[in-house]
C-alpha cells in the first residue's frame, strides 16, 4: 500500500513540474518573400520572459506591398492568421494590429491566403514582426524596422 501511495505522489509531483506544451511552438511568417512555405527561418521564436513571438527577417522595398500571413505548416484552423479589422490591413509599424486566426482552409475550400496584411516598406532593411500571444493563440502582431540584427 506505501508503494502505491509513493508511485502516485511520484507521478503527481512529475505531472505538476514537467512544462506544458506550447500549443503554438510552430507558427511562421508566410509572405511572398517566403514563397509562403513554413520555412525554418521564419518561424516565431519566444522572447525571453514573456509570452509573446518573435521573427526578424530581411525585406526589399521594391515598390510593392508584401502580404503577410500567419500560419502553420498546414495552414491550420485557428493558426491561420490575418487582419481581423479591415482598417488593419494597411500595417503602420509600430502599432499593435489585431488578428483573426479562424479561418478554416478544409471547410472554406479555397485559398489558404485569406484576410492578409500589407507590408510595403519605404526602405530595405530588417523588420521585426513580434506576435502578442493569448490563452486562445495569436491576438495581436507589430511589426517594426530595426537598425540592426544581433
Amino acid at each position: 500500500m506505501k508503494i502505491m501511495v509513493l508511485l502516485i505522489l511520484v507521478s503527481v509531483l512529475m505531472a505538476c513540474s514537467s512544462k506544458p506544451k506550447d500549443m503554438y511552438s510552430d507558427l511562421y511568417l508566410r509572405s511572398e518573400f517566403t514563397w509562403w512555405e513554413a520555412k525554418p527561418e521564419y518561424k516565431f521564436k519566444p522572447i525571453e520572459d514573456t509570452t509573446n513571438k518573435i521573427v526578424t527577417t530581411k525585406i526589399e522595398a521594391d515598390g510593392n506591398p508584401y502580404h503577410i500571413k500567419v500560419a502553420d505548416k498546414q495552414w491550420s484552423k485557428n493558426k491561420n492568421c490575418g487582419y481581423k479589422k479591415i482598417e488593419d490591413r494597411s500595417v503602420k509599424l509600430g502599432k499593435w494590429l489585431e488578428l483573426d486566426c479562424t479561418y478554416d482552409f478544409e471547410k472554406l475550400n479555397s485559398t489558404p491566403i485569406q484576410k492578409p496584411l500589407e507590408l510595403k516598406p519605404k526602405e530595405t532593411g530588417y523588420y521585426t514582426f513580434i506576435l502578442k500571444m493569448s490563452t486562445t493563440g495569436p491576438s495581436h502582431i507589430q511589426i517594426n524596422k530595426v537598425e540592426s540584427v544581433r
